[in-house]
């Protein structure tokens, strides 16, 4: 197995920023990731990061990877499927090959939230889908119904009000959840109706979506007929890779970490969605942070 003082695994912001703290201090690392830019390549528009503004999620993606190649930083794609400690080093095992670490960064994000609604499962992928934000599916004069209430789904709401024919956003709430700079968007919209206080109970269709269920009913009626249903109800962190490690998490499974985003397993520090750090306050530059900071403080854990 070929040895590297840190190994990062996530290409989203956390991943990337601290690739490039980690080719700064000189240190002999990788990054290892699946999708470069992770949850950013859903993101209709990025408003709130400064100097890069009005860009999509895909492009400022493209920004990354740009800063990345200029660096000529050390990147594998590849999912990483075992983490296992073994005395002073960590062995990390990925679908394409193996490595060895004498510290980790874990940054490998969070994934979309499921919910429980019946047939979901069955219909995914058949109008079923996660994030509009990045889907390619053309809805054209189609009729759309998203789930949720917060920024990703007023977002998503946003960008597809241009092309549908009726959006219905339908949130469990009878607020939304999402940034004033969305809401004032959303209210400008003549094809979007908001549904509040709702739940989709079930989808209807024999080989795509025609129909949905509702708890409660909409003029007059609980069926209510669509062509395509997206949920953005939040993300869960990816936690697959720490059942070995015993690395402390919180009742809903994100990483644990210190100021210096130390978990309590000595040389596994983390950064990005799938922390409690940044005061749970999950966007991208704050992601970036955690990022820089994690790296500073695995080169201090190096150099000890």
């Amino acid at each position: 197995m070929k040895e590297f003082d840190l190994i990062i695994i996530g290409a989203g912001p956390a991943g990337i920023t601290a690739g490039i703290y980690a080719q700064n201090f000189g240190l002999n690392y990788l990054m290892i990731g699946e999708e470069p830019g992770g949850l950013i390549n859903t993101a209709y528009k990025v408003e709130n990061y400064p100097g890069i503004f009005n860009i999509s999620g895909k492009d400022l993606t493209k920004s990354f990877q740009g800063h990345q190649k200029h660096l000529k930083m050390t990147f594998k794609k590849g999912r990483v499927k075992r983490i296992e400690k073994a005395k002073k080093l960590f062995k990390i095992y990925s679908d394409k090959s193996n490595y060895q670490a004498k510290s980790i960064i874990l940054a490998f994000g969070a994934e979309p939230k499921k919910i429980d609604i019946k047939n979901v499962d069955r219909l995914e992928g058949k109008g079923v889908g996660y994030h509009a934000c990045g889907s390619s599916i053309n809805l054209k004069d189609k009729v759309v119904a998203i789930i949720g209430g917060a920024n990703a789904a007023v977002m998503s709401c946003t960008m597809i009000a241009e092309e549908s024919k009726k959006v219905y956003l339908i949130y469990r709430q009878n607020k939304l959840r999402a940034d004033k700079l969305w809401t004032d968007k959303i209210s400008k919209l003549k094809n979007v109706e908001i549904l509040y206080d709702t739940n989709v109970l079930e989808v209807r269709g024999k080989n795509k979506v025609e129909k949905i269920i509702l708890d409660k009913k909409h003029k007059n009626s609980k069926e209510l007929e669509i062509n395509n249903l997206f949920i953005e109800a939040g993300i869960v962190p990816n936690t697959f890779l720490l059942k070995n490690l015993k690395i402390q998490t919180d009742k809903n499974g994100y990483i644990r970490t210190a100021s210096d985003q130390a978990t309590n397993v000595a040389g596994i520090f983390a950064a990005g969605d799938i922390t409690t750090g940044s005061n749970s306050f999950r966007q991208i530059i704050t992601a970036c942070s955690e990022g820089a900071i994690a790296t500073l403080n695995a080169f201090k854990y190096l150099s000890k």
